[in-house]
């Protein structure tokens, strides 16, 4: 699951990074750009009222579903643990690298957004990284199953004032753990035929 190109415009303008390269921009569409960090963002700055217009407009506009439950908070956080276990399980399953998986390129939505330095491994590579900003490997492959997870307690941390409750916070990030456990079983099973 991804955002999709729309474009690519490219310009003489050099742009310096390790080297002077010619600019390009990618423009991408998706349904929402909004992301782990933004629900962050207001948690930090104690915007606790802006913290909640954003989830409910979040679960009204994408999870309906959750607005039944007892808890909606904790079933969309579900949902959300969910469908990033999912996302990182087909990541692992054809070599994709993310290059920068910090919790503000993580997708609400659980698509890939913000990849780049992206790659795919060639060959098998556990502590393949693609970034080489990443000097400690970070998001090496073989780390971002457990970064996807970590992503995940930073949002929750981030939605306790919605939650209320620190143990049911917890309990909702790890329906990831046993949802990767079943999406990478299903993604290998698959290319196993």
């Amino acid at each position: 699951p991804t955002t999709r190109a729309l474009a690519v415009t490219g310009s003489d303008f050099p742009v310096i990074r390790e080297s002077v390269e010619t600019a390009a921009v990618v423009t991408r569409l998706a349904p929402t750009f909004i992301r782990f960090g933004s629900f962050e963002y207001f948690y930090w700055t104690q915007q606790h009222d802006a913290l909640k217009q954003l989830a409910d407009f979040v679960i009204d506009r994408f999870y309906p579903e959750c607005r039944a439950a007892p808890q909606p908070y904790l079933a969309w956080l579900e949902e959300v643990s969910r469908r990033t276990a999912r996302l990182v399980a087909q990541w692992q399953g054809v070599g994709f690298c993310h290059g920068v998986l910090n919790s503000d390129n993580m997708s609400i939505l659980g698509l890939t957004i913000d990849y780049g330095p992206y790659g795919f491994i060639d060959a098998f590579d556990a502590g393949h990284v693609c970034n080489h900003s990443d000097e400690h490997g970070r998001y090496a492959y073989d780390m971002q199953p457990q970064i996807g997870h970590w992503n995940l307690y930073a949002l929750g941390q981030a939605l306790v004032p919605l939650t209320d409750d620190l143990d049911a916070t917890k309990a909702a990030i790890d329906t990831y753990l046993d949802e990767y456990s079943r999406a990478i079983d299903d993604v290998f099973r698959a290319k196993l035929g």
